[in-house]
């Protein structure tokens, strides 16, 4: 059964995103994305929420597809995050030694680049065993083998086994990903 039409949103190809989902699920990367522009964590929040609220507030307007969804959010996002720093340099007389760099397009498709990176990665990682998981977290906040071992209280051997079933399945989920960095640059 169809809920209420506002909770949806609809591709030109006929599918249907339930806005809900679309919000819990991309929160995070669009409030990362958000950093790259604002330092201040409520401030992101509240750009983010508002990105969303545009959204919600089109659902007549018919997306050609999730792309156009995800592109139309980092558009609206840059330009509020854009709006918001040129308000404080208003208010505040803000230097805008930022603000410049922040506005050219090759900075907003790096940025655009490493945050979908970074999401697809971690996206992925939490397909792995939870064993798995935890290995490869070690291994990148710079543990050797050996302190992951001790710490989890297993073998080196049974780290290096984890690490390599991680960087094997982790290929084989991300090889996409490769070959978009590959032709973007």
């Amino acid at each position: 059964m169809v809920r209420e039409r506002e909770e949806y949103i609809k591709f030109s190809d006929g599918k249907v995103l339930v806005f809900e989902h679309f919000f819990k699920e991309n929160f995070p990367k669009f409030n990362a994305f958000t950093s790259r522009f604002i330092d201040d964590p409520y401030v992101r929040e509240d750009i983010v929420q508002e990105a969303f609220i545009v959204v919600w507030s089109k659902y007549l307007k018919t997306f050609d597809s999730e792309v156009t969804l995800q592109a139309f959010m980092y558009r609206t996002l840059r330009n509020k995050c854009l709006d918001y720093i040129r308000h404080e340099k208003i208010k505040e007389r803000y230097s805008s030694e930022h603000s410049g760099e922040h506005e050219t397009n090759d900075y907003l498709m790096q940025s655009i680049i490493d945050e979908e990176s970074r999401f697809l990665i971690h996206k992925a990682i939490k397909t792995l065993t939870p064993q798995v998981q935890i290995v490869i977290k070690l291994h990148l906040e710079g543990k050797k083998n050996k302190e992951i071992a001790e710490e989890m209280g297993i073998t080196e051997t049974t780290v290096k086994f984890h690490k390599s079933v991680a960087y094997r399945e982790l290929y084989k989920s991300l090889e996409h990903l490769l070959l978009l960095v590959a032709v973007v640059k």
